[in-house]
């Protein structure tokens, strides 16, 4: 376990709590309520966010899983910080895929039941502790492009962990005001 896991795992731990304190408070009349700054968000409610936010932490958890499985998709490359933008140097152009950043997939009335949230942060919890898990090398790996948000072929797993986890922070402080 390398300390960078540890700081990225305390991170990802402690907004999930805060989630969870949160949602603790709430009853299913509280999640229907409009989530002020996020209205395209599914129905715009405080539940739907809550849902969409905890399930993130659950994709995040996936990714950490799969990133060191060497059965899943192209698996990721170690590659010195150093090397990673060879590429540009050498003048060629990385064309990305386009990625649909809809949210189509998300519940309305209000994302779940208050239980239900709560049941969905408390596993996510629990399958972040993965990131606790990491080691230097996988850290250090690169993610295949294409393979999850901010994954670009060039950021490091930790890299892409820290981008994740600050989009979820802001997520959770707009919640924490709601």
């Amino acid at each position: 376990m390398a300390a960078r896991a540890e700081v990225l795992h305390r991170k990802a731990v402690g907004q999930v709590d805060t989630l969870i304190e949160l949602v603790s408070e709430f009853d299913d009349g509280d999640l229907r309520r409009p989530c002020p700054g996020r209205e395209k968000l599914g129905d715009g409610s405080i539940g739907t966010l809550i849902a969409h936010t905890a399930d993130n932490y659950l994709r995040i958890a996936t990714l950490v899983a799969a990133d060191g499985d060497s059965t899943g998709s192209a698996p990721s490359q170690p590659v010195a910080r150093h090397v990673r933008r060879i590429g540009h140097l050498l003048g060629r152009s990385i064309r990305h895929r386009p990625r649909a950043h809809g949210h189509g997939e998300l519940p309305a009335a209000g994302g779940a039941d208050a239980d239900g949230l709560r049941e969905r942060l408390s596993t996510a919890r629990q399958n972040l502790d993965r990131i606790g898990e990491l080691d230097d090398l996988r850290l250090d790996s690169i993610p295949p492009e294409g393979s999850f948000r901010f994954c670009d072929g060039k950021r490091s797993l930790d890299e892409v962990l820290a981008a994740l986890l600050t989009h979820q922070e802001h997520q959770v402080e707009i919640l924490a005001r709601a």
